[in-house]
């Protein structure tokens, strides 16, 4: 393992294969993980995922993935932690440069020995903490890495009769192209979650969530009319990809529909630009490149 921890699955795979539609697969199993190709991604990292894709297959919680976060909310209450809900923590506060307490939007301060905070890099050090605390392995951190991009999102209900009895859960659409795999809409990213759990969705119906990269910039300066209206050409366009690719008859068995947009994920995940995450401007060094769980800040 030591090995190939300073490694990248793409450099790895061009050791062995030279096929380049082979290659342009093995960068959208990568894609599909991390929003970035091979050749960005480490080896360890790729492996694991297409272990579980491939041999391991997946594991999926009956009730759906939200009963992960239910399950770990209520053990965290069964062993006497509090949860506090419609919190908003607006500033991390400092003394004598240890992170000791966050501060949210109504006044209230908790202080802590640890602060864990799950907000992107560019949230925690550009809003919680000012960008005057920066530490310098902050400013190089923010050199080595980019946003991800972030994603269109469409949520369905269908009529069951339109997917054929032996439709698998997940979906990775790319048509006819390769070179569109990182393109904004280029990839589409399909699960139908009622496949594995009919229990989701009343009797006779599926629900599809459809999502694809997409970039904050292309939805903004827009009116809310105009907002809108875009939300139901980009969706309209995927939709139609998706009858003519997989599922004829898709469009006109639609019963209820529901579309975000990279705005959507920063208002409801508060997420800087709705970004998926960090993705690296060059070729990290592979696992060792890579962001770790810790900061400068003592705490």
């Amino acid at each position: 393992l030591a090995y190939y921890l300073p490694q990248n699955a793409g450099d790895i795979a061009r050791k062995y294969i030279r096929d380049p539609g082979l290659l342009s697969f093995i960068d959208a199993e990568c894609f599909i993980v991390s929003t970035v190709n091979a050749l960005q991604t480490p080896m360890i990292n790729a492996s694991m995922v297409l272990c579980d894709r491939h041999f391991g297959g997946i594991n999926y919680p009956v009730g759906g993935v939200g009963e992960i976060a239910k399950s770990l909310a209520k053990g965290l209450v069964n062993q006497g932690s509090q949860i506090l809900y419609r919190a908003n923590v607006t500033s991390i506060i400092l003394d004598n440069g240890k992170a000791v307490g966050v501060k949210l939007s109504n006044g209230r301060k908790f202080y802590a020995k640890t602060i864990v905070s799950n907000a992107t890099r560019w949230d925690t050090f550009g809003k919680l903490l000012k960008s005057e605390n920066l530490p310098k392995e902050e400013e190089a951190f923010q050199k080595a890495y980019v946003k991800a991009p972030s994603f269109l999102s469409i949520h369905m209900g269908v009529k069951a009769d339109v997917l054929p009895p032996d439709t698998d859960c997940h979906h990775f659409i790319l048509e006819d192209n390769w070179t569109n795999l990182e393109k904004p809409y280029g990839s589409i990213f399909l699960s139908i979650p009622t496949i594995l759990d009919s229990s989701l969705a009343p009797e006779g119906h599926h629900i599809l969530h459809i999502f694809t990269t997409s970039s904050i910039e292309d939805w903004e300066g827009l009116s809310l009319k105009d907002y809108e209206a875009k939300k139901e050409l980009v969706a309209e366009k995927i939709i139609s990809r998706l009858d003519k690719t997989l599922f004829p008859g898709l469009k006109s068995s639609i019963l209820f529909k529901e579309v975000g947009t990279p705005k959507t994920h920063r208002r409801y995940l508060a997420r800087d630009s709705g970004t998926y995450g960090p993705m690296p401007r060059g070729t990290p060094k592979g696992l060792l490149g890579m962001p770790f769980n810790t900061t400068a800040i003592d705490g």
